[in-house]
């Protein structure tokens, strides 16, 4: 969801660097993870009603577009469309201000756009040029998913690469096969040493 990039960045950043997290963060990490959950269960009304007052909480605390939009998505997921199209609206109003700022969040907005197929070419834009700045695993999975939204294929061997070895992790070996050979064909030499990595992983995995 939205809000595992950001809680993850919380968790790091929200102390001080001999005590890390302090009591504050440790508090809103929780707000943020137990309105999670309950997102996930939005369609009992007394979840639902529990998870907008969460990420209201969150909201009050540090004002992020990730946590707008997933109240936002929570008020769709229970039919609540005004309520949603408000805080869709407040996702691109916090990015437009901390734009303003130079506090920059191009992958959050990227991601939301992508993800309610709206401003999809603005989508695309965002994450190439986030990728400018956050060349690590997020970034490239919304960049791959912008591209996908806007009908493009993700031609990064990098993205297939890891999508692969994560699948081989999940015990799924066809699929972990398929992706592996699609990445070391678009580009037998994508990484000095990952590419090796690919090439062992397949003969381990065998043929099909």
């Amino acid at each position: 969801g939205y809000g595992s990039d950001t809680t993850r960045t919380l968790w790091v950043t929200g102390g001080d660097e001999r005590n890390g997290p302090t009591e504050e963060f440790r508090h809103l990490f929780g707000v943020l993870l137990a309105a999670q959950v309950a997102a996930t269960r939005a369609v009992r009304p007394g979840v639902a009603a529990e998870a907008i007052d969460l990420y209201r909480k969150a909201i009050e605390a540090i004002p992020l577009p990730d946590y707008a939009a997933s109240l936002g998505d929570v008020y769709a997921k229970i039919g609540r469309a005004e309520e949603a199209r408000k805080q869709y609206a407040l996702v691109e109003y916090i990015g437009r201000l901390n734009a303003l700022n130079k506090v920059l969040y191009n992958r959050e907005l990227a991601l939301f756009y992508a993800d309610h197929d709206t401003k999809l070419g603005e989508a695309l834009d965002l994450a190439r040029r986030e990728l400018e700045v956050r060349r690590d695993v997020y970034t490239h999975d919304v960049l791959a998913w912008a591209l996908y939204k806007n009908g493009q294929a993700a031609e990064d061997a990098r993205l297939f690469f890891h999508a692969g070895m994560i699948h081989r992790a999940a015990g799924e070996r066809a699929r972990a096969r398929e992706l592996l050979q699609r990445a070391l064909t678009l580009n037998p030499r994508f990484h000095v040493l990952q590419a090796e990595i690919a090439e062992r992983t397949l003969r381990e995995i065998g043929p099909p």
